[in-house]
């Protein structure tokens, strides 16, 4: 046998694998996009909300839990998030209503009636049923942490704890179009 030529099928197998990855690379590249769309947009949102979302005032008693994945973390627990009981027909399948957000006359944020659909004025939060009593209606946040240094988040909890029961923490969180994001959580000092 003539070790020097080539064999007709290999040629033939050759000519296909570069057609296929010519046909494939674009196709590659298009997937990678989109990957990196749904990131960039969520953080856009993001630095969107904290530039120009109004800030509100939501005043709360922050936990110190740890999350083994991602850390310390403040939880926090929002007066707001407690309601007027009302005979609002709640989704059973645990999909959103949308409550508009106000302050009252101390600078404090509050929750109206939620509503089945986005208020078209004025700033709105999604908000979920937690619980609910004969008394009282309690709502769950779309934002209910705050991300802390592994090693400041002890401490801060230790200055609420501190302060006492009458002390009055708030986070300050910025609300554009449904999306909020938590700026800033002040603590009181003694």
């Amino acid at each position: 046998p003539d070790r020097g030529r080539r064999q007709p099928g290999l040629q033939s197998l050759a000519a296909t694998s570069g057609d296929v990855m010519k046909r494939l690379l674009p196709a590659l590249l298009v997937v990678c996009l989109l990957q990196w769309t749904v990131p960039l947009g969520l953080i856009w949102q993001h630095q969107a909300t904290l530039r120009t979302g109004t800030v509100y005032r939501f005043r709360t008693a922050p936990v110190d839990p740890v999350d083994p994945f991602r850390g310390r973390y403040v939880q926090l627990r929002f007066e707001a998030a407690q309601l007027p009981s009302s005979p609002l027909a709640w989704p059973e399948d645990g999909s959103p209503l949308f409550a508009p957000v106000t302050t009252d006359a101390d600078g404090d944020a509050r929750l109206g009636t939620p509503v089945p659909q986005p208020p078209e004025q004025g700033d709105w939060l999604p908000v979920r049923l937690h619980h609910r009593s004969d008394t009282a209606t309690w709502v769950t946040l779309p934002f209910d942490r705050y991300y802390l240094n592994e090693h400041r988040a002890p401490a801060v909890e230790r200055q609420f704890r501190d302060a006492g029961v009458a002390a009055r923490a708030y986070a300050e969180v910025r609300v554009r179009n449904g999306h909020a994001v938590i700026q800033a959580l002040v603590l009181p000092t003694q």
